[in-house]
């Protein structure tokens, strides 16, 4: 095929044969496709026709937004720069001082000086006797 362009002439490549069989295959592969769809249509009832129209009138917005919403996503991916390493910071523990001293009496809890001091506590058991 011969082009004119701007007052110089060139020849256009034409296409490979295994593009132009590969086209043809597509174009029967669609007609075959729409005639199929027409001749299911025509046989479903009314009911069956509204769900069908109902659900793809339902699903594409939600796969557009799908696809949105994975482009927004993808491209975010590619503008974040690679994460930086984290340093921990130093952490600093002081250990409390063991007083030298104690603090209560008796060298002990509250209630094993009571006990020593007043010489052990008397229990009485009701309703056995």
């Amino acid at each position: 095929m011969r082009i004119r362009d701007n007052g110089y002439d060139y020849y256009e490549e034409r296409p490979r044969w295994g593009q132009r069989l590969g086209r043809f295959l597509a174009l029967i592969g669609v007609v075959f496709a729409v005639v199929a769809a027409v001749v299911v249509v025509q046989r479903l009832s009314d009911d069956t026709l509204a769900l069908i129209i109902g659900l793809l009138l339902a699903g594409v917005p939600l796969l557009a937004i799908i696809g949105l919403l994975i482009f927004v996503l993808a491209r975010r991916g590619q503008r974040q720069s690679p994460p930086q390493q984290m340093t921990i910071p130093p952490i600093i523990m002081q250990i409390p001082q063991q007083p030298s001293q104690p603090a209560l009496p008796n060298y002990g809890l509250p209630w094993e000086g009571t006990m020593q001091r007043t010489g052990g506590r008397q229990w009485e058991v009701i309703g056995e006797e």
